[in-house]
């Protein structure tokens, strides 16, 4: 499938599992710039391959997959044979956001202003 087809379709393969990752459930990567399953709410099901958070020297979303958010860390990355997780096994809880380690908050900056 030509890379024009699979946009088209909706069907672009997944860089993390290789699976096919819709366009309502997948995100593009800011480091490698290939696409991977993403749950974009709280109560979507399926794959997530990546994650996504705010940069403070940005203040921007940031989206990464699990590959290269593996590499940034020096771990070797996750491969299809090592499942990721599954609703069958959500495994343990972990948080969608991560908290900034200094700088103000907007709530912060924006009382300044005043």
């Amino acid at each position: 499938m030509t890379m024009d087809a699979a946009l088209e379709s909706g069907t672009i393969a997944c860089v993390v599992c290789g699976e096919p990752a819709a366009a309502e459930a997948r995100s593009d990567c800011y480091r490698c710039g290939e696409y991977f399953h993403l749950r974009l709410t709280t109560t979507a099901t399926g794959p997530d391959c990546g994650d996504v958070w705010i940069d403070d020297e940005v203040m921007a979303l940031q989206f990464a997959c699990h590959n290269c958010l593996a590499e940034q860390r020096g771990e070797p990355a996750p491969t299809p044979a090592e499942p990721l997780q599954s609703e069958a096994d959500p495994g343990p809880s972990r948080p969608r956001a991560r908290r900034a380690t200094g700088g103000a908050s907007a709530r912060d900056l924006a009382r300044r202003r005043r």
